[in-house]
């Protein structure tokens, strides 16, 4: 777990309010997360209010070896980790991603949508625990469009030593 994670330059450069937000929220990620990507209007679309909430999906990198009865509460953990470290008045939408397909999700390191970006369709092609009122677990066969999800940044990336 890292409280004190090395934000993008693009976060500060792009999003300054949303950049400070971040700073003093104390946002903490699982040691599974990888990259956090920012949505929604306290991203690059912009127009956020006061109360409007900020839209992190996390990013995880899931051994082969995991298992479905292993699967869920791990990403529980995730979701836990950073629900429970935060710290700041506006709400905080978790999304926890991973992947399904052999894409290595590189949808969410581009900031805009283009044809061609998706080889594989685009539509429930990523793994996705939500924790929301009356719901938490897995969301599968939704109708998650990939393209729907844009604008979006790539606001932290784990650095994995070698």
């Amino acid at each position: 777990m890292n409280p004190s994670l090395d934000f993008s330059t693009n976060l500060s450069q792009l999003l300054p309010v949303t950049y400070g937000l971040l700073q003093t929220a104390n946002l903490t990620v699982h040691p599974s997360v990888v990259r956090i990507v920012v949505h929604g209007s306290r991203g690059l679309a912009g127009g956020a209010r006061p109360d409007s909430d900020i839209d992190l999906s996390l990013i995880m990198d899931l051994s082969p070896e995991s298992g479905a009865t292993e699967l869920e509460p791990l990403l529980h953990s995730v979701f836990e980790t950073t629900f429970n470290a935060w710290q700041a008045k506006i709400e905080l939408d978790l999304a926890v991603i991973f992947e399904t397909r052999v894409c290595a999700l590189q949808c969410f390191t581009q900031t805009d949508w283009h044809d061609g970006l998706c080889t594989i369709g685009g539509l429930d092609c990523f793994g996705l625990y939500k924790v929301q009122k009356g719901f938490s677990g897995l969301v599968t066969n939704a109708g998650i469009q990939v393209k729907r999800m844009y604008p979006c940044l790539e606001i932290w990336r784990r650095v994995i030593a070698r």
